[in-house]
C-alpha cells in the first residue's frame, strides 16, 4: 500500500476516535524506526511505545496533550506529533475503566511532577538484556536497576497509575504479572500494556 493512501486510511480511521479520548487514556504507538522494530521485534508486539493523554479540547485550549518518556527524557507534546504523520506512525487506544475524575487528576499530577526527567537508557538494554537471556539460555541474565530518578515509557504510565491508587485498589491497574521480582514495575513494556485486561481496547487492538 502506497504511503499517501495508508496514511488517508489511517487519518479517516483517527478522525472518528480522537473526539472520545479522556484524560488518563493511554496511546500505544509504533513508528518506522531501527528502534522500534527492535523494541517490537524483542517484545513480539505490534507496539514499541506509550504516552498518556495529558489534557483533551474544551472551549479555551484546541489541542489534545500527551506526556511521555522520550529519548531525551519526560516530554509532553500536542497529538499532532503522531497523529499529523500517520504514514509514519500506528496508534492504539486503551482506557483503565472506571476511574473517577479524583484519580485521573491524581495520575496526572503524578506524570506532570515528573517532566524533564531523563529517560532511562540503562534499563531499556536491561530488558534487552533479558530478552536476550530468556531467549536463548532460557533464564534472564539481567535485572534493572531501579532508578527512581529516571523512566522508560511504558513503566512511565505503568507507576503514574499504581503509585496513586491506595493498596486494595493498585492490582486492578497493574499491567505484568506481579511476582517475586521487586523490579516487576519497571520490566513493564508496551506489549504488556497492550495485552493487559485491566485496560480496556477503545481503538486499533493488537497484541
Amino acid at each position: 500500500m502506497r504511503k499517501k493512501e495508508l496514511r488517508k486510511i489511517r487519518e479517516e480511521s483517527w478522525a472518528k476516535i480522537e473526539p472520545k479520548l479522556q484524560v488518563a487514556d493511554i496511546i500505544l504507538s509504533q513508528e518506522k524506526s531501527w528502534l522500534s522494530r527492535s523494541i517490537r521485534d524483542a517484545t513480539n508486539s505490534y507496539w514499541s511505545h506509550v504516552s498518556i493523554v495529558f489534557s483533551v479540547p474544551d472551549k479555551h485550549f484546541s489541542n489534545t496533550l500527551v506526556i511521555s518518556a522520550e529519548r531525551s527524557g519526560i516530554e509532553i507534546h500536542r497529538l499532532q506529533k503522531y497523529t499529523n504523520r500517520l504514514d509514519f506512525y500506528d496508534l492504539g487506544v486503551k482506557r483503565i475503566p472506571g476511574l473517577s475524575s479524583k484519580t485521573r487528576g491524581m495520575v496526572l499530577s503524578y506524570v506532570l511532577n515528573n517532566v524533564d526527567l531523563p529517560y532511562d537508557y540503562g534499563r531499556l538494554f536491561g530488558l534487552f538484556l533479558g530478552y536476550l537471556g530468556t531467549r536463548f539460555l532460557g533464564k534472564k541474565i539481567y535485572h534493572p536497576v531501579c532508578n527512581e530518578g529516571a523512566f522508560i515509557c511504558s513503566a512511565f504510565i505503568q507507576k503514574a497509575f499504581y503509585n496513586v491508587l491506595p493498596e486494595n485498589k493498585k492490582d486492578s491497574v497493574v499491567f505484568k504479572a506481579k511476582d517475586i521480582n521487586k523490579f516487576f514495575l519497571e520490566e513493564v513494556t508496551p506489549a504488556d500494556i497492550a495485552r493487559s485486561k485491566n485496560c480496556e481496547w477503545l481503538y486499533n487492538e493488537q497484541p
